[in-house]
């Protein structure tokens, strides 16, 4: 049976070298919490590698491969998953030879992550309003986000004056809308329904 990755030696290179070349299926793309590409899953065999790719392969995915379609991807280990260096096609009679031996295997489809829109929630630090009630809600705030899960999405963010210090505390909404004199149990309300 093929290895399932073999050593890469770089031109004139003497020392062994850390980077191996993995072969095998594109299985779609990794993507990062926010749904943007990063990389590629890579399957061999019964064996699916997370590979990182720099930023300058990354639009290969979208443009010239699909899933389904055999690669070889020279990359390193690094923590969890590997870290490529380069991305070519497999040529014909080596895709053919993994295909005969591993099957045709069924690209894994993307699972659509549903793209939550980023909230932020603005509350005043400075001066009066900090002082009148404005780091309470900002606490308290900050825990709810994050103690759940449900409010990944959603950041709360200290900022400089809003112009209203008569009004204070003050905090804005990801809407838009400004909130005078609001308290931390108001301020939480307004951000459950803004989810």
């Amino acid at each position: 049976m093929k290895p399932l990755y073999e050593p890469a030696v770089a031109y004139g290179q003497s020392a062994p070298p850390t980077g191996q070349v993995l072969k095998g299926q594109y299985a779609g793309a990794y993507r990062s919490d926010k749904g943007r590409i990063k990389g590629l899953l890579l399957r061999a065999g019964e064996t699916e590698f997370t590979i990182k790719l720099p930023k300058y392969l990354r639009p290969m995915l979208v443009r010239e491969l699909a899933p389904g379609e055999f690669v070889q991807v020279w990359a390193y280990p690094e923590d969890d998953r590997w870290r490529a260096i380069n991305l070519l096609p497999l040529p014909g009679c080596e895709a053919e030879t993994l295909r005969q031996q591993w099957g045709d295997l069924a690209a894994v489809p993307e699972s659509p992550q549903p793209k939550q829109k980023r909230l932020c929630i603005e509350v005043c630090s400075k001066g009066k309003c900090f002082k009148q009630g404005g780091r309470q809600i900002y606490n308290e705030l900050q825990e709810a986000v994050d103690g759940n899960p449900e409010l990944s999405h959603v950041s709360v963010k200290a900022t400089g004056c809003m112009k209203a210090c008569k009004h204070g505390p003050n905090l804005r909404l990801p809407s838009g809308q400004m909130l005078h004199r609001a308290s931390p149990a108001e301020a939480l309300a307004r951000l459950d329904t803004k989810r």
